[in-house]
């Protein structure tokens, strides 16, 4: 019965998550400390990450709960993407010489929640091996794919037993969305008046 609610709630969580969630993320880490030190929203990420690896490793969300499952790990995915649009923009924002960050965040917002939505769509194998993640993640899922071959630990990573599959997942698509908001930040530094001056 609630099985009907996942799509529509998703995709409001998607919305909230382009408009809403990186304004607030970042006037929060805003209001810690000003400036905010390089290395918070890294160990921020670490933490989403430490709580998907604990959620996934000691089921607290059981099987029986599709909803609440679906909604707590979409959620923990999209603020780490959201901040993995904010990290960059600390580090470059004063050389972009943007005076309302939060305009910017939606965009890039869309990009990491459009590459969320991408990489976990596609066929679902129960029982089977989970697939790599390079199809998913075009710009780190090679390195990941290519790690756990180097390191022989396929039968690991790719084990539907084993949590390490949508940690890397996550992980991947944190690197993913920041490569793209620091190369967006960059080039809008070197390109700005502040940026010139």
């Amino acid at each position: 019965m609630y099985e009907d609610l996942i799509f529509p709630l998703v995709i409001i969580l998607f919305l909230i998550s382009i408009f809403i969630i990186p304004a607030v993320l970042y006037a929060a880490i805003r209001k810690t400390a000003d400036p905010v030190p390089c290395w918070f929203p890294l160990v921020l990420a670490g933490v989403v990450l430490l709580v998907m690896g604990g959620i996934l490793r000691f089921r607290v969300i059981d099987e029986g709960n599709v909803l609440a499952g679906t909604l707590v790990m979409f959620s923990l995915m999209l603020l780490l993407t959201s901040l993995a649009v904010i990290t960059p923009y600390l580090w470059f924002g004063k050389k972009t010489g943007i005076n309302r960050p939060w305009l910017i965040f939606s965009l890039l917002s869309f990009f990491g929640v459009a590459l969320l939505f991408y990489s976990t769509m596609g066929e679902s194998r129960k029982g089977g091996a989970l697939p790599q993640f390079s199809p998913v993640l075009p710009l780190t899922g090679w390195i990941l794919d290519g790690l756990a071959a180097l390191f022989h630990v396929q039968e690991i990573v790719y084990s539907p037993g084993y949590p390490v599959h949508t940690l890397l997942l996550a992980l991947g698509l944190y690197l993913q969305v920041f490569i793209i908001a620091a190369a967006y930040f960059g080039v809008l530094s070197l390109h700005s008046p502040a940026g010139n001056e």
